[in-house]
């Protein structure tokens, strides 16, 4: 049924509470293929004002390896046996690009956890799950940052 899957991580905890899912959808439905995929920003106009142009570029290449090496660490502790686990990252919007690269990657399935953010910070900061949901023309399952969160 699903062949390939993509994980969105922005290495934050409750991005990482979908990583157990992740293990039991691919276990329950024999999934062959994982992509661990991050996003980073694609311009480097956050660097300009502490860094030159070529510093700017260096840094924001630092943040996309350091990003990859992420992703790697990641897939070595999901312990994936007799699965294909690639690691991606990809510059510019987060919610266009886990869209952008869903459809021309032959994603059959798409597993996130959403932040929780709610009231000022959701309108301000919008939410990546809910843009995602609404536009992928792929199933999404979405895992509650809250599955994490320890209860008190």
């Amino acid at each position: 049924m699903y062949k390939k899957l993509l994980v969105p991580l922005d290495t934050s905890e409750e991005a990482e509470c979908v990583l157990p899912r992740v293990k039991e959808t691919v276990a329950a439905y024999g999934i062959p293929e994982v992509v661990l995929f991050s996003v980073i920003g694609s311009t480097t106009e956050p660097y300009t004002l502490y860094l030159d142009e070529e510093g700017a570029k260096q840094a924001l290449e630092r943040v996309a390896q350091n990003a990859f090496q992420y992703l790697e660490k990641t897939k070595e502790s999901l312990g994936l046996k007799k699965v294909e686990v690639s690691s991606v990252v990809w510059f510019g919007h987060p919610a266009d690009a886990i869209l952008d690269y869903s459809q021309s990657n032959d994603i059959d399935l798409i597993i996130m956890s959403t932040h929780g953010r709610s009231g000022v910070s959701k309108w301000l900061i919008g939410s990546v799950a809910e843009k995602v949901l609404k536009s992928s023309s792929v199933p999404v399952l979405l895992v509650p940052a809250l599955e994490c969160k320890p209860s008190k």
